[in-house]
């Protein structure tokens, strides 16, 4: 190194001159640093100050004059008034003084045909009991004779005995002259007088008259 020369050019080391290492030099650092987190601190604070202040102010509601009665709590609300319906009225129809109202007519009654009267054969009365009776027949003849002269026999025998034609009446078969005697209300007082009658005609039996 030249004779005035402090350090050297190629590795930096010092030829007269002594390095002493800085003494306190942590202390401004931490100082420093100190100095910068107060200054963070402060704006936060002062940021959460101003967002306080915002929102007091909001909320609280500027008072609105009233021209009359007393100023309702902030927060109540005022009920609606309830308004009742008005009732519908029906009009009342118009009867006209000039027109003469209708007779009702009353439905005529229903009239229950007669029952059929057997007028018989002439010789022999018909069927005189009433529909639905009972009676025991003694014989079906095919001919008006035939059964007349079986109603005879009979007649002579002490029977009371009428004829009549089957065709008139839908609980018998239809083409006969029947004889028959007696009519009874219900078949077991007919069941009950079939015996004596069954001694002189074993064939004869109770049947329902009925048109």
């Amino acid at each position: 190194m030249a004779p005035d020369q402090e350090w050297c050019l190629a590795c930096g080391a010092a030829a007269v001159t002594e390095v002493v290492e800085a003494r306190g030099w942590r202390v401004p650092l931490y100082l420093g640093g100190g100095l910068v987190a107060l200054a963070i601190l402060g704006v936060i604070i002062a940021i959460v100050a101003l967002s306080d202040g915002k929102e007091q102010v909001a909320g609280t509601p500027t008072p609105t004059p009233s021209t009359g009665g007393a100023v309702p709590p902030v927060g109540t609300v005022s009920p609606i008034p309830t308004t009742s319906a008005i009732p519908t009225v029906t009009a009342a129809p118009t009867t006209d003084p000039n027109v003469t109202p209708e007779p009702t007519v009353s439905a005529e009654p229903t009239v229950s045909p007669e029952p059929t009267v057997d007028s018989g054969s002439g010789t022999f009365p018909g069927w005189t009991g009433t529909d639905g009776d009972y009676t025991i027949i003694i014989e079906s003849a095919d001919t008006q004779e035939e059964a007349e002269k079986v109603a005879t026999q009979a007649q002579n025998k002490g029977l009371t005995v009428g004829i009549l034609e089957s065709s008139q009446y839908s609980s018998l078969n239809g083409g006969y002259y029947v004889v028959f005697t007696g009519d009874y209300a219900t078949k077991s007082d007919a069941v009950a007088e079939l015996d004596g009658v069954q001694d002189s005609y074993k064939d004869a039996y109770v049947r329902q008259i009925k048109t």
